[in-house]
């Protein structure tokens, strides 16, 4: 079995404005423990799919190669900071994408549309566009927390080029979940 999900990576220029983001929010003092993202683990994710069989890798990819032969490439502002499920109660601590466009829910949706002829169902809340920074597993208030959030609102971190998404492996240890790229598939339409 592989553990695996469907996501866009990202550049050098915004995992780097991502990271600096991140090291901020590191050193506020809070009482909330949050366990931090590794960096170089970052990435949007369009459909987690949980375990799957090695067998089903082939015909994932053909679907994913499907979608994206169909769709242009667009770009897509990295901006602003929030929480789910709020800034007050956070959960899991996160980067914006601009996307008033639609154009990543879109690719969200072909994607688990597709996904779902696999056996995959979409995920039972509302697909938001987002980069995780971190988790919290007993969320709680922290005002420190909550401002330091609110001073990344209008904060730009760059320019996400969605021109390729991949199918990655997520192996889990005790350091951290180490991804695989098992399959990388470019947007193409025009």
């Amino acid at each position: 079995m592989i553990r695996a999900f469907v996501a866009v990576d990202l550049n050098d220029k915004v995992r780097a404005a991502v990271s600096d983001a991140q090291a901020r929010l590191k050193q506020i003092h809070t009482g909330i423990k949050v366990s931090w993202t590794k960096i170089e683990n970052t990435h949007l994710t369009l459909q987690f799919l949980g375990d799957i069989q090695d067998t089903a890798v082939a015909g994932i990819s053909t679907s994913l190669a499907t979608i994206t032969g169909a769709l242009p490439v667009f770009d897509v502002p990295v901006a602003g900071a929030g929480a789910f499920p709020d800034v007050h109660r956070p959960r899991v601590l996160w980067i914006g994408c601009d996307d008033s466009a639609g154009k990543l829910q879109a690719l969200a949706g072909a994607v688990q549309a597709a996904m779902r002829t696999h056996g995959f169902q979409p995920e039972p809340v509302t697909w938001t566009a987002h980069l995780t920074l971190g988790r919290i597993r007993t969320p709680r208030p922290d005002a420190a927390l909550t401002q330091a959030l609110d001073s990344l609102t209008n904060e730009v971190f760059g320019t996400l080029r969605v021109d390729t998404i991949h199918l990655f492996q997520s192996q889990l240890h005790p350091d951290g979940s180490i991804y695989t790229k098992l399959s990388s598939h470019p947007l193409k339409g025009d």
